[in-house]
């Protein structure tokens, strides 16, 4: 955890909330919604919202793409007013089905703070690779 997101997570006006989605194409728009919700009583304007937005559609889509059938995506939201983290988990057939050269992890990378994927171990439980994109945006105070 990097010191913002630890400062989000420490924040006592923090909003914290998690969805579990079935990893189908068709369900992120659950996860773009709740985060948008959050982000808005965060304070944030309605442009940092879109690339909230953004950035957690490309980070779903990645991990949906790579899921191992009938698995599920994991989000964490955490919001303050100066800061948002979103967390997106899932497991994946592959090692890293994370193409950090693309297009779409560039655009997420410009248009975050903070931007971080990590995977586990072959979970022989789970059947795959536990996979996690997390990004950090900070508010633009005017």
């Amino acid at each position: 955890m990097d010191s913002s997101d630890r400062i989000v997570t420490d924040s006592e006006h923090a909003t914290a909330t998690h969805i579990q989605i079935d990893a189908d194409l068709g369900q992120i728009v659950m996860l773009r919604a709740v985060a948008e919700t959050v982000a808005l009583i965060a304070g944030f304007t309605v442009d940092e919202v879109a690339d909230t937005r953004v950035a957690l559609d490309e980070a779903a889509t990645c991990l949906v793409l790579g899921a191992v059938p009938g698995s599920q995506l994991h989000c964490d939201v955490v919001a303050d007013g100066f800061r948002i983290r979103i967390s997106v988990r899932g497991v994946c057939g592959d090692t890293d089905p994370i193409d950090t050269t693309g297009f779409g992890w560039n655009v997420m990378g410009s248009i975050t703070d903070h931007l971080v994927a990590d995977h586990d171990p072959f979970d022989r439980a789970k059947g795959g690779y536990p996979v996690a994109i997390t990004f950090t945006q900070v508010r633009r105070v005017h």
